[in-house]
């Protein structure tokens, strides 16, 4: 078989394989808030496939990949198989370790499912695995902010070419999208307490910003405003 048929071969089955594994899986949100007041919490996963089970492995990762610690967490349970149409609930327990109390702290829920072999004869089929991650949240029991009123509490400013936005609240404020006069700026997320300088687009005068947030549920606010 020709070279170039080879890698058209290999490509369409590595995107059909991928294909296959991101639809039979569905994580039941977009984000895990963990109260501190509450002894663990939990998050759904169901195989929307009808015939194809696959194992599943879970576990948290530090937020940031140059932290090598151990989070605080387990995953209960680490490890599972779960069935066509079939939804587990895994639940994340707080273990040892300290973390701050005044604010929240974040960290990545992993989530990997693993196919079976679709032709156990055919050693050369390519399985897949997919992992998703979702961010983990622990707000500790002495927070008690109201998230609605931490977004009206950050604040945004500009200084020069640069656009300053401060998030005085003890809690994460999760970025949709930012515009200044309708020109995009890089934002994801801002840290409790956290003070950030952003440029400003060249280009445009920055006197109009419009910005979108996440809320704990996964839903997308509406267009808020703000004359710099």
């Amino acid at each position: 078989m020709p070279m170039y048929l080879l890698r058209l071969f290999f490509a369409v089955t590595l995107i059909t394989q991928m294909s296959m594994a991101m639809a039979g899986i569905v994580v039941g949100g977009t984000r895990v808030i963990f109260y501190g007041d509450k002894p663990d919490t939990t998050i759904s996963i169901f195989n929307k496939e009808t015939n194809l089970p696959y194992l599943l492995q879970t576990w948290v990762d530090p937020f940031n990949k140059e932290d090598k610690s151990k989070p605080p967490f387990s995953v209960i349970p680490p490890v599972s198989r779960i069935e066509p149409q079939q939804e587990k609930i895994l639940r994340i327990l707080k273990t040892a370790g300290e973390l701050p109390k005044d604010r929240e702290s974040v960290f990545w829920l992993n989530v990997k499912n693993i196919p079976p072999s679709l032709d156990k004869k055919n050693t050369n089929v390519l399985e897949i695995a997919i992992k998703t991650r979702i961010k983990l949240f622990w707000r500790p029991a002495a927070v008690k902010i109201i998230p609605e009123q931490a977004i009206k509490n950050v604040k945004w400013s500009r200084q020069g070419n640069n656009l300053i936005v401060e998030n005085p609240n003890p809690i994460h404020i999760n970025v949709m999208s930012v515009t200044v006069d309708d020109k995009d700026v890089s934002l994801n997320m801002i840290r409790p307490f956290e003070t950030l300088t952003l440029p400003i687009p060249a280009g445009v005068a920055g006197k109009s910003l419009v910005w979108r947030f996440i809320n704990d549920y996964g839903a997308i606010s509406q267009p808020l405003k703000k004359n710099l």
